[in-house]
């Protein structure tokens, strides 16, 4: 059966629509790779005002924990989403939320402030726990997986979240925590800029690397090759799948365009 014309038109503009915008997203992440590659790693020592990319090891400027598993860390995120079942079922984001707190990048030369407010922060999950918020199933008669401990004592002690959470009653959660530790590989890629209020008599203590404008910031647990090999793999995919959708969407609209004219 064909398409109906105004349907066909839908598609085809969501798809070009949707192609130019990954499109757009890979040219800025490739222009990101180059900047990354043509920027010279500095020790924190000999770091100055300007794009900076530096490499040493997290630390905590004021005392932090994860949410869930409480571990020490300058920086975390959580992701929670609620399982709906039927046909346009699957996992849905419910809440998010993550640190915003300035940490130092710290190696053998001394350590630096980083803003990480606006920043790409690339690290892997270190926890994902899955489960309902009571173990007793559909009158309390079947049992069912409960969340861990640790999660459920995170809705005691952040009503905010637990509330959030709660809204969604019966359903399946899961809920993923991404933290870089105190003491991890650090990679940054930013601004340099000088710190209101700051005169320390070391240079660099003057300085916070932060998102420098339109230019994005990077942040990640590993070092710089592995950063730039994740950040080429995702750009590749991006431009493929967005010039393959822009290319299709071209594809329809034009066919239902002179498929027009031809008509009349």
């Amino acid at each position: 059966m064909a398409v109906p014309i105004p349907q066909c038109c839908c598609i085809g503009a969501f798809c070009l629509i949707f192609g130019l915008f990954l499109v757009y997203g890979g040219t800025q992440r490739f222009l990101l790779m180059q900047k990354m590659g043509n920027t010279p790693t500095s020790k924190v020592r000999s770091a100055a005002a300007g794009l900076v990319e530096l490499f040493g090891k997290a630390m905590c400027k004021e005392d932090m924990k994860s949410p869930v598993s409480l571990a020490k860390c300058p920086f975390w995120r959580l992701h929670g989403e609620y399982y709906k079942s039927g046909k346009n079922g699957g996992w849905k984001t419910i809440f998010r939320k993550s640190s915003s707190h300035q940490f130092y990048l710290e190696d053998e030369t001394g350590k630096m402030l980083i803003d990480p407010k606006g920043a790409e922060i690339d690290i892997p999950p270190d926890y994902q726990f899955t489960g309902h918020i009571s173990d007793r199933g559909f009158f309390g008669l079947l049992p069912q997986q409960q969340l861990d401990r640790k999660v459920l004592d995170l809705f005691e002690r952040d009503p905010e979240i637990g509330n959030r959470f709660k809204m969604y009653g019966g359903h399946k959660f899961r809920i993923t925590e991404y933290f870089i530790a105190e003491g991890d590989p650090l990679y940054v890629f930013g601004n340099a800029v000088p710190l209101e209020g700051a005169s320390s008599p070391v240079a660099h203590e003057n300085l916070l690397v932060r998102k420098p404008g339109s230019i994005p910031m990077y942040i990640s647990d590993s070092h710089e090759k592995k950063a730039l090999e994740k950040l080429k793999w995702s750009t590749i995919g991006m431009l493929a799948i967005g010039l393959g959708l822009t290319a299709i969407g071209l594809f329809m609209l034009l066919a239902m365009l002179f498929g027009d004219l031809n008509g009349g």
